[in-house]
Order: structure tokens, then C-alpha cells, then sequence
């Protein structure tokens, strides 16, 4: 006789994929600036008499400070806050991976900021992949419905967030036992009203509506060559770089003619060489296709500049430690320009969807009117 335990099952926050982002921005701009105070001031160091005292502590106290937060406080509102603060906590941490990796102890170890980005992006990628695995299921809309009616008990309810709640439960199953009471409740609290966009909102928004003013401009496509062709300019130079060291290496060019700092034909260099091939390819596809089919030569775009920043700048790190920030800050740049064109070409909000605008069915939720106080629900 065999016995099986059940399967518990914890529902999802239908907002995962918004904290998730905001501990990961709050560690990478962490690491960043730790890098760029310790570069200022000559790497000081913290204690005396023997003791130093490590950031990696720091990071440890703001973890736990972030657990506490979680643990002591209910509602969506300490969310946020506990996500900045792990991610700090997590970016302290990190940013001494060089000491543990190490027989000496070494915080300057080379490969370290090509092992904390690989990180980063794989901790990018598993939020992607989370976000977009599966719609939220009828539990889990419920259980999210409730979550958000407990900001009520402390006067946070703002009419948006009544909205979005009956939206969930909208794509529930009405069999729900708790669907039709939460119904019924919603209809009766009395909601603060909906406080005005955030200023990241609003700059989506005029992003969007400045785009698509400019898109009527006919020197848009112009300018928009001239930026792509320069970034497979720089590309190419780079290549050509490889290029001129394998005839150094074996003789067939004068030494005058090394370029950049190419000391030999490392793994690293033929990496970097391979993924920015790779970037060129997809930038020329969409230099190409710019005047016949501007949002396919604009994705074509995207996925260079994916290929850059998920596989090349991986080994620039590497090579280069964080010195490669800037280069990364540019493609980041562009890929974020370039996603905002395709949303305004195809008339999306420039906000990507989150497990809230998808029911579990998968079609889009229509909300209807909130019922006035007293009525029954439908």
C-alpha cells in the first residue's frame, strides 16, 4: 500500500512579474553603484585592527530586512518596498562573488563581473519565461481578488484597483464558492478614487504619442539607418580586429597593424567576434528591410540587439570587466527604443501585459460596470 502526499499548490501573485523586475533593476543599479563609489575613491576599506568589515554584510541586512517587511506587514503595499530592498540586499551580495570563488580571496578577480552578469541575465530570463509560461487559473484569480480587497481594511482600496479586481474574477469559475460573495463585496466597499498615472506612465504614454507623431516624419526611416548603420560599423570594426590579429599571429601582417588591445586569439575574442557576426547579420536584415516592411525590419533589430546583450556582452564582461557598461547601456537603450516602436506600430500600450490582462482561458477580459451598492451580483 502506497500513500501519496497531496499536492499543495500555492497560488501565484498576479503581480510576480512587476516586483521580480523591480528586485532585479534594484540589484544591478546596486552593483553599479558600489563599482563606480569604490573606482572614486580608490577602494577604501571599512574596520581596522585586524577587521574589515565586508558590503557583503550590508547586503545581508537588507535582505533580512526585506523578509521582515514580508513577514510582519499584509496588502500589496509592502511588496514593492520588500522587492527594492532585496534587491539591494541581493546586489551587496553579488558584487563580492569574486572573494568566494577564489583561493586568495580576491575581489578583483576578472572573470567575476562576466560570472554576475550571466546572472543577472539568467535571473531576466527565468522572469521572462515565468511571465509568459501560463495564464493565471481560476484559483489563483480568486485568491488574487481577495489579496487585493485586504487593502480595503486599511483605507487603500483606489477604484483601479476594485476594477482590476473584479477583472480577475471575471475569467474565474463562477462555480467558485468565494467568487459570488467577492462579487457582492466589491460592489459594496467604498473605493478611494484612482490616484493619477505614475511618471513612468505618463512617460510611456508620451513616448507612445511622440513616436507616433514622428513616424509621419518622412526623414524618420533616414535617421533611423543612420543609427543601425553605425552600430554595424562599430560591429564590423570589431571583427576586422580579429581579423588583422590572426594575420599578426601568423606572420602575414606587420605589427604595426595590430588593432585595439588583442593580444592573442583567445576563446574570448573568437566568442565576441562570433556573437557580434551574429548581431551584424540581423542589423544588415533590417537595414534591408526598412522600406518595404518598417515593424519586420524593426524586429530584426530586436533580435540583434538580444543576441548583443544576452550572448556577446557575456564574454565582454569577461574580457572587460565593467568597463563594458557603457556599450551595454547603448544596446539596452536601443532595444528599449526599438520595442516601443513596435508597440506604437502595432497599437499596443507600451506597458507589457501582465498575468492580470490574461484570464485563464486566454482571451482578453471585458469588465463590466461594478454594481451599485446593495444589488446583487449578476
Amino acid at each position: 500500500m502506497t500513500f501519496r502526499l497531496p499536492r499543495l499548490r500555492t497560488p501565484r501573485n498576479a503581480e510576480f512579474t512587476s516586483l521580480l523586475e523591480s528586485f532585479l533593476i534594484a540589484a544591478v543599479a546596486t552593483v553599479l553603484i558600489i563599482r563606480t563609489q569604490l573606482w572614486l575613491t580608490h577602494y577604501p576599506q571599512l574596520g581596522g585592527g585586524g577587521l574589515h568589515i565586508a558590503h557583503l554584510l550590508y547586503g545581508g541586512i537588507f535582505m533580512a530586512i526585506a523578509i521582515g517587511v514580508l513577514l510582519m506587514f499584509l496588502g500589496r503595499s509592502p511588496r514593492r518596498p520588500a522587492a527594492l530592498l532585496g534587491g539591494i540586499g541581493f546586489g551587496f551580495f553579488i558584487d563580492e562573488l569574486g572573494k568566494f570563488v577564489t583561493e586568495d580571496n580576491n575581489y578583483f578577480f576578472k572573470p567575476a563581473a562576466g560570472v554576475i552578469y550571466v546572472v543577472f541575465m539568467l535571473i531576466f530570463l527565468i522572469i521572462r519565461y515565468l511571465s509568459t509560461r501560463r495564464a493565471l487559473t481560476t484559483e489563483e484569480r480568486a485568491a488574487n481578488a481577495v489579496y487585493l480587497a485586504i487593502d480595503a481594511a486599511h483605507g487603500r482600496l483606489h477604484e483601479r484597483e476594485r476594477v482590476r479586481a473584479v477583472a480577475l474574477l471575471d475569467g474565474a469559475d463562477p462555480s467558485d464558492p468565494i467568487v459570488a460573495p467577492m462579487r457582492s463585496l466589491l460592489g459594496q466597499l467604498e473605493a478611494l478614487p484612482t490616484p493619477p498615472p505614475r511618471f513612468y506612465e505618463r512617460w510611456g504614454e508620451r513616448l507612445r504619442a511622440w513616436y507616433l507623431r514622428v513616424s509621419q516624419w518622412s526623414g524618420l526611416r533616414r535617421l533611423i539607418t543612420i543609427v543601425f548603420a553605425l552600430w554595424v560599423v562599430n560591429g564590423v570594426l570589431t571583427v576586422i580586429g580579429l581579423v588583422l590579429q590572426v594575420g599578426v599571429r601568423y606572420g602575414k601582417l606587420p605589427r604595426g597593424l595590430r588593432v585595439d588591445d588583442y593580444d592573442d586569439l583567445s576563446f574570448l575574442n573568437v566568442a565576441i567576434t562570433v556573437g557580434t557576426t551574429i548581431s551584424i547579420a540581423f542589423m544588415l536584415a533590417g537595414l534591408l528591410r526598412l522600406r518595404r516592411d518598417r515593424v519586420g525590419a524593426y524586429r530584426m533589430f530586436e533580435r540583434g540587439l538580444l543576441v548583443s546583450i544576452l550572448l556577446t556582452h557575456v564574454f565582454v564582461f569577461v574580457r572587460s570587466q565593467f568597463g563594458a557598461v557603457f556599450g551595454l547601456g547603448v544596446d539596452i537603450l536601443l532595444l528599449l527604443l526599438v520595442r516601443s516602436m513596435i508597440h506604437a506600430e502595432e497599437g499596443r500600450p507600451d506597458a507589457l501585459p501582465t498575468l492580470i490582462d490574461r484570464p485563464a482561458t486566454g482571451s482578453p477580459v471585458r469588465s463590466p460596470p461594478l454594481a451599485a451598492p446593495g444589488t446583487p451580483p449578476p
